[in-house]
């Protein structure tokens, strides 16, 4: 009779483990990814109220596209949806400099990313240095995409 409250109690401290774990890790959506990297853009380059708002939209169907063609293990695709999406960030910023600064934006944060995968994306590092992590896709959006 012990021996099978042991074993309750074991399996219910690994159950509740298990699930604590889970609850710590929250999914960003596709929404929350895309305002944090137009609010960072938008520090870094000067733009209008509209140009945000056509990034975003540019930044959440770049999303939907490598969710909609399963890109993320396929570097073809994922070559012609970043094309694509930066040839719209291009004609929405309509001005070279600012379209450098985001490909300066984008270098910086698929070699951040390289250096230390796990860590945070635009976390605040010692020395006053922005770390612009993205998730786990190739390229440079935080969270998981190349935006």
């Amino acid at each position: 009779m012990k021996r099978k409250w042991f074993l309750f109690l074991l399996l219910l401290v690994t159950c509740l483990g298990s699930k604590a774990q889970q609850s710590s890790k929250k999914e960003v959506t596709p929404e929350e990814r895309t305002k944090e990297t137009v609010d960072y853009l938008g520090k870094k380059i000067q733009m209008t109220k509209g140009q945000k708002d056509s990034l975003s939209t540019a930044f959440l169907q770049f999303i939907d596209d490598i969710q909609k063609y399963n890109a993320q293990g396929n570097p073809q695709v994922m070559d012609v949806l970043t094309k694509s999406r930066d040839d719209k960030v291009k004609k929405i910023l309509h001005d070279d400099k600012k379209y450098d600064l985001y490909l300066t934006y984008l270098a910086d944060l698929k070699k951040q990313r390289e250096e230390n995968p796990a860590q945070p994306r635009h976390q605040q590092q010692p020395g006053g240095q922005h770390n612009h992590m993205g998730g786990g896709m190739q390229g440079g959006m935080p969270g998981g995409g190349k935006f």
